[in-house]
């Protein structure tokens, strides 16, 4: 910092704004821990895959069961919807916290940190607002008045689906990415948080048009679970390379 001030003293104002920029990139990148959690949600989603074995087919999205526990992180169709349902909140309330302790760890290891209280608070209400919109959008669409709930069918139907499949808890992910990548100001995290979106987007387009045909195969809707595993585990592992470059 002493050499910085000589340096604006002896008439070297443009060589000075130019150290100045350098350091502060370079503190942005030793504050940035973003491919822990990354990985972390990608072997979270991936562990979730079995669960979403369904031998039974389309033909369970036309049976719902009896309004299973969580059903708003876990849906109420598939045969494991409420082992979904479970899973899912103890691990968004883990992989959340994990990050929160992630953080932490690389502030104490490189002296300094990304604010991460807003990327929590994103999390929580991400866990209560999916806890809440299954329960809220059946009501709206079963137990109003035909025009509201005509309106809510037809303009929800997308959420309805993901809700149907157990996917919100990968959308409340893909929410929390984006508040992080705005913390971090990544554009891999961003990019990753808009392709979850664009995934997610089309697993009603993949489930209503699949030809699987009669026999339904027990694996006819892992990929909507697979490839999001797979994007969070692939800028993960690109995320750490990253960091890996920035030490050296």
């Amino acid at each position: 910092m002493a050499d910085f001030a000589r340096r604006g003293e002896t008439g070297q104002p443009e060589r000075l704004l130019a150290d100045l920029m350098l350091l502060r990139g370079a503190v942005r990148r030793d504050r940035h821990a973003y491919a822990f959690p990354l990985l972390l949600f990608g072997l979270l989603t991936l562990a979730a895959t079995p669960l979403h074995l369904d031998p039974t087919g389309p033909d369970a999205l036309r049976t719902p069961h009896d309004n299973p526990a969580l059903s708003g992180l876990g849906g109420d169709l598939l045969q494991h919807s409420e082992a979904i349902g479970w899973y899912w909140l103890a691990a968004l309330l883990g992989g959340y916290l994990g990050t929160l302790w992630w953080y932490r760890r690389h502030a104490l290891r490189v002296g300094v940190q990304t604010r991460t209280r807003t990327y929590l608070t994103a999390g929580i209400l991400g866990v209560l607002g999916g806890l809440a919109l299954g329960p809220v959008l059946q009501f709206l669409a079963t137990s109003t008045a035909t025009a509201v709930s005509d309106i809510v069918r037809s303009v929800f139907a997308p959420i309805f689906v993901l809700l149907n499949l157990g996917l919100i808890p990968i959308l409340v992910v893909a929410v929390g990415l984006l508040v992080l990548a705005r913390l971090e100001r990544s554009r891999l995290l961003a990019a990753t948080g808009g392709l979850l979106v664009v995934l997610l987007a089309l697993a009603p387009v993949y489930v209503n048009t699949a030809p699987f045909g009669d026999d339904f195969p027990r694996f006819g809707y892992l990929p909507t679970v697979l490839l999001p595993a797979l994007l969070l585990l692939v800028t993960g592992v690109v995320a750490t390379k990253q960091a890996r470059r920035n030490r050296t």
